[in-house]
């Protein structure tokens, strides 16, 4: 297949406005390379989609190499129609990009950085937008910069599509509409509980130190994408800090740790259960919402993992140039990811004691399972009828939560993709044991 290349001004030969369904912006990086490979696989027969970044060069390279991807049978999939080459992070190609297509998937992290000229435009242009960002200062900054754009012009804006946020948003939304169906009773809490094997790759680790340095203050903010404006409490509520140490905990009879990813994914709940509403019968005045990892090798493990979630900045920067970490545009090896997994439960609870619980399981984390999350979300904008998406009931457009977009659309395509989804998820059956001495010590106390 011959793929039409521009190199030096961001232009493919245009056939009519928005000759493209889907450009995948950013797809050279590691994981840009995972979102091609899973979407080249998964794409209904026809979609006309891209790659577009700096070096066509390098986007033809990803392009042949997708095209060779083992196990690809005839006839499965759709292949890239364009490369878009000779397009930066400046307005000009943003624009042109934005002009071609109906839907973007970004991968160019720092999003911050990368990525803020596209969503403008694609804001401003009608044009609709996912991404795998983890950046909630920059998340809060798309909102106010251009949410009324996106509504004025019909664009679904959705940031949060990977790992940061889809398992917690749409297990919150699962576990809630669990417990409104079995009991009728308002949800006033969720619990997340994280467990995972994995190894992150150098972009996350250098968009994580960016957001140190750009918004230190920001990062702590409980509430930086709202959720607070109907808490009856107000939102300088102590139980609503990010946890920074270990604990048993004596409903799940487990050991938790302060999880490094929460202080996105709680951000992402709480807008979607306060300003957005996109859960099943939740009380917003009462609402919370906690995440924290599971420590199945008990409380010396957990009080190990709080250790390294509290690693100052400069520490892993410093662990970065000494190659103990990997530098941007490195991860881990298909061997390693393959080894890896995750489940995310949700324990949705009401005022009277009833509760449910929904749990999300899946293979690595942060690199296979995001790109398959990230991609069945573009799906959702461009191979689903629009009306159909939870995004219709608030007008269609603007800027939006995973939940609040996609929801159980989203959760549909990815149970068949091969998430799993178990709702009632029984609790005895999380990794690890009950500590017979933490409980004795509950109990004593």
């Amino acid at each position: 297949r011959l793929l039409r290349r521009a190199s030096s001004f961001c232009l493919v030969f245009r056939t009519g406005t928005h000759m493209l369904d889907l450009v995948v912006y950013g797809a050279t990086g590691f994981t840009g390379r995972l979102v091609a490979a899973y979407l080249r696989r998964s794409a209904p027969s026809g979609l006309r989609w891209a790659l577009a970044g700096r070096d066509a060069a390098r986007l033809e390279a990803v392009a042949a190499e997708i095209e060779a991807q083992p196990g690809l049978a005839a006839g499965v999939g759709a292949a890239p129609v364009s490369v878009l080459g000779g397009c930066d992070a400046d307005e000009a190609s943003a624009a042109r990009i934005a002009g071609e297509t109906r839907a973007v998937l970004s991968t160019a992290g720092p999003f911050s950085k990368y990525s803020d000229a596209l969503v403008g435009a694609c804001a401003a242009g009608g044009v609709s937008y996912v991404d795998i960002n983890g950046e909630i200062p920059w998340v809060a900054r798309v909102i106010e910069r251009h949410d009324e754009a996106a509504r004025a012009s019909g664009a679904l804006i959705v940031p949060n599509c990977g790992f940061d946020s889809v398992p917690s948003d749409l297990c919150a939304l699962r576990a809630t509409r669990l417990l409104a169906d079995g009991t009728g009773s308002a949800c006033v809490s969720v619990q997340g509980v994280m467990h995972m094997t994995g190894a992150m790759s150098g972009g996350t680790i250098e968009t994580g130190l960016e957001m140190e340095r750009l918004y230190p203050g920001e990062l702590r903010q409980p509430f930086r994408l709202g959720g607070a404006s109907r808490l009856a409490r107000g939102g300088e509520d102590p139980s609503d800090a990010d946890p920074s140490e270990e604990r048993y905990d004596g409903t799940l009879r487990r050991w938790l740790a302060p999880f490094g990813m929460a202080r996105i994914n709680t951000r992402v709940v709480r807008r979607s259960a306060g300003e957005l509403d996109a859960y099943v019968n939740v009380d917003a005045s009462r609402f919370r919402y906690r995440e924290e990892q599971l420590s199945p090798a008990g409380g010396r493990a957990a009080a190990k993992m709080a250790k390294n979630a509290a690693i100052p900045p400069e520490k892993l920067r410093a662990l970065v140039e000494a190659g103990r970490l990997p530098k941007p545009g490195g991860g881990p090896s298909a061997e390693k990811r393959a080894a890896s997994a995750f489940t995310a439960l949700a324990l949705a609870r009401a005022a009277d004691g009833s509760a449910a619980a929904c749990g999300l399981s899946g293979g690595d984390p942060g690199y296979d399972e995001t790109a398959k999350m990230v991609v069945e979300a573009a799906l959702c904008l461009v191979a689903e009828e629009r009306a159909e998406l939870p995004a219709a009931a608030r007008g269609g457009s603007g800027v939006l939560t995973p939940a609040a977009a996609l929801g159980g659309v989203l959760e549909r395509r990815l149970g068949g993709a091969g998430l799993v989804w178990e709702d009632g998820y029984p609790l005895g059956s999380l990794p690890g044991a009950p500590d017979e001495e933490a409980e004795a010590a509950a109990v004593e106390a």
